[in-house]
């Protein structure tokens, strides 16, 4: 019987050894899964230990001296020792490119804490994603706690990024969800632009339909939540629209600030919006911004300091206190903070400009009693930039500007007020009117120096200074009327060669003169030719007329010339110039051209061109050589290079046996025209007096012709005579052995 007890007894024990130990020890809500980058950090229900590298990924450690990231399943606790984490690049599959990504059972809820030691970094597709939406059956409540680690004495920091999506997102399945802060300094963000997402979403999922609570906690220590665009800093979001008794709230107690300046605080629904929440609890304090409004709840007491920037106010409200605690409050140029803090602190406030524009004043007449305030602490000092008060004015030193404008017009300059705390400036416009009357204060040419040929004029163009000068005459004198001449209008005529000094004197006031040195130079007339001589080269009778050739003509005088259009002469073509007058340094061009058919021998002729401008006439020449070679005239070297005719720059070969020119390229080589001599070894490609291509072995294609008449019998009897014989023996063979068959 004993025996029976006794294995009865081992029968249980190894049964509840069999049981998993992970799901007895494990802390209630312990998350399923739990990724931190790129590793699974979970192991049944043993404590693991692992490290972080620069790029954000995970190793596994067995020493728990040496660790960055520690996950304990029996109290869901994960702690990071100054850990860099970086989520994967699968922002599809789970864990969705999360840093951390923390996911709940089905029908339970998920619970996670992270401790944090020294500064630590996450940043993933989410920051940190907090899960109770298994893909099965939903879980029910999703809760996050962030705290420094009570093992380390050091604040504990954390800096998260979200850049496809939240920063921080926890969401619920039938039930609430919730992130509590506790003497940490968590900064978190998001840097996706497309809007619902924050860098802090706390939601209750689309199955918790009924009442569920959307909480924030910030128990001491700091939340900084940012959002980019239109994103918000904190979202609370009730994630069903049948979710009508959802409530949201914000708490904070021990002095914790929540900074959502970059985004601000809303609470959103899908089929509502619901009041932006406000921190509620009777042990209540701190001090939370919402976009650029700051409210200090109840007694609050600094323990770092404070800056209040532009555009942003800090409201201490009634029943509410801020002790600075011997911290610094600054409040820079443009911010504002309402009510008064108390404590043994600094509170430095920047001066703030507060006049909005200044009244116009008038030349001549005092302008006084205009003050530019500003608030701000200790002695503030002022200066003007980016422009310059009106001529005559001034900026004292409280603020002032004063003094008897002396020039009309209207200034813009910007003034700034600055004290050992900060400066503000702001942008003015200050107008002046002018008097009744308003005198000459300067006299402008647009020209201090002018040079003219003889009989050459130019106008001189005087400018009046102000704008609006009451009487704006100008009269004009030269000093010396034989070398140049002035008219009422400024335009000045050259008379001869030398210098002289035109003078514009304004007639409203005595002394305001303006001055310009006019130098005459005499009239220059000449032309020139680009070339002197054009040689068109030598060709055989029978030539083709060579191209016509281009010369270019050039005013080299200083005055206007008309072109005598030139002639063509006995043996050259002239065409007409393309133009017939021109200005100085203005070019015209004409061509020439052998003419056709002219007969062998040399020719030479000059081209004239004139031109004129009323007495003075210029001219210049350029000379055309031509040469024609007859053909078949033997005594010529056998090579004779033409440089235009057929072709330019085509050399021809001649019969070594005859003496003629012209060839034909046959199978066997290339034969004269002239006495069927046979160049059978030597290449003639390249030459002009050819006709057909011939290349060795390959035989010969009858292409288009030299352009050089050809002469000569181009069959080969010798070779149709073989050809007949070898056919009728052909055909008496076959005709015998026809005969053969037949017997």
């Amino acid at each position: 019987m004993k025996k029976r007890i006794l294995s009865l007894l081992c029968v249980l024990a190894l049964c509840l050894g069999l049981l998993p130990t992970a799901a007895l020890a494990a802390a209630e809500g312990e998350p399923a899964i739990l990724y931190v980058g790129n590793q699974n950090v979970r192991s049944g229900e043993d404590t693991t230990y692992w490290t972080t590298d620069e790029s954000g990924g995970l190793t596994r450690v067995y020493d728990d001296n040496d660790w960055n990231v520690k996950y304990d399943p029996n109290t869901a606790t994960l702690t990071l020792n100054e850990a860099t984490i970086k989520g994967g690049s699968d922002v599809v599959s789970i864990p969705y490119g999360s840093g951390i990504y923390a996911q709940g059972r089905s029908n339970q809820a998920v619970a996670l804490t992270i401790e944090l030691i020294g500064e630590n970094t996450i940043t993933g597709h989410f920051g940190i994603y907090v899960n109770a939406t298994p893909p099965t059956t939903p879980g029910t409540d999703a809760s996050l706690v962030i705290k420094k680690s009570g093992d380390n004495g050091d604040n504990g920091s954390l800096t998260v990024t979200g850049t496809g999506n939240s920063g921080l997102h926890i969401i619920s399945g039938t039930g609430d969800a919730s992130l509590t802060i506790k003497n940490a300094s968590v900064d978190a963000k998001t840097t996706q632009t497309y809007s619902s997402y924050a860098g802090v979403c706390v939601q209750s999922g689309a199955s918790a339909t009924d009442s569920p609570n959307i909480s924030l906690s910030v128990d001491g220590g700091s939340l900084t939540a940012s959002g980019t665009g239109s994103n918000d800093g904190i979202l609370f979001y009730v994630g069903s629209s049948q979710a009508t008794g959802a409530t949201t709230s914000l708490t904070v107690s021990e002095n914790a600030i929540v900074d959502a300046r970059n985004g601000g605080i809303s609470a959103l629904k899908i089929s509502e919006t619901l009041p932006t929440p406000t921190p509620t609890g009777d042990n209540s304090s701190g001090i939370v911004f919402d976009g650029s409004a700051g409210t200090v709840y109840g007694s609050v007491t600094l323990q770092d300091d404070l800056t209040i920037g532009a555009g942003e106010t800090l409201t201490i409200g009634d029943g509410a206190s801020l002790d600075t605690n011997g911290k610094t409050i600054t409040v820079e140029s443009g911010g504002k903070l309402e009510g008064t803090p108390t404590g043994s602190g600094t509170v430095k406030i920047a001066p703030t400009i507060t006049t909005e524009s200044l009244p116009d004043g008038e030349v001549g007449e005092p302008y006084t009693e205009t003050i530019l305030a500003a608030t701000g602490d200790a002695s503030i000092t002022w200066s003007v930039s980016n422009g310059s008060l009106p001529a005559g004015l001034s900026l004292s030193e409280d603020g002032k500007i004063t003094g008897t404008p002396t020039t009309e017009g209207t200034s813009t300059f910007t003034v700034t007020a600055t004290n050992n705390i900060g400066s503000d400036s702001r942008e003015f416009t200050l107008k002046i009117e002018k008097p009744a009357f308003i005198p000459v204060t300067d006299l402008e040419l647009n020209k201090d120096s002018l040079t003219l040929q003889e009989n050459s004029s130019d106008t001189l163009i005087a400018t009046v200074k102000p704008d609006d000068a009451t009487n704006r005459g100008v009269t004009w004198e030269s000093s010396d009327t034989s070398i140049a001449t002035v008219s009422e209008d400024g335009t000045v005529t050259a008379i001869s060669a030398g210098n002289a000094t035109i003078t514009a004197t304004a007639a409203a006031s005595s002394g305001v003169s303006a001055t310009c040195t006019v130098t005459v130079t005499p009239s220059t007339y000449s032309i020139s030719a680009d070339t002197t001589a054009l040689n068109f080269g030598s060709v055989y009778t029978g030539y083709t007329q060579p191209t016509a050739k281009t010369v270019t003509i050039t005013n080299t005088g200083n005055q206007t010339l008309n072109l005598n259009q030139p002639a063509s002469t006995t043996s050259f073509e002239v065409g007409n110039l393309s133009k017939t007058e021109l200005t100085p340094n203005e070019k015209a061009t004409f061509t020439v051209q052998p003419k056709a058919g002219l007969a062998v021998g040399s020719y030479k002729e000059s081209i004239n061109i004139s031109g004129s401008n009323g007495n003075h006439t210029v001219s210049t020449s350029v000379d055309a050589t031509f040469a024609v070679v007859d053909i078949n005239d033997t005594s010529v070297d056998n090579k004779l290079t033409v440089t235009s005719g057929i072709s330019d720059n085509i050399t021809y070969y001649t019969c070594p046996s005859c003496g003629y020119h012209n060839w034909t390229a046959t199978e066997a080589g290339y034969r004269c025209d002239n006495c069927g001599y046979l160049e059978s070894t030597r290449q003639l490609s390249g030459y002009g007096n050819v006709k057909g291509t011939y290349t060795p072995g390959s035989g010969a294609t009858s292409t288009a012709a030299s352009t050089i008449p050809q002469t000569g019998d181009e069959s080969n009897p010798v070779l149709w005579t073989v050809l007949l014989l070898v056919s009728g023996l052909a055909l008496g063979g076959l005709a015998i052995a026809k005969r053969k068959k037949q017997q």
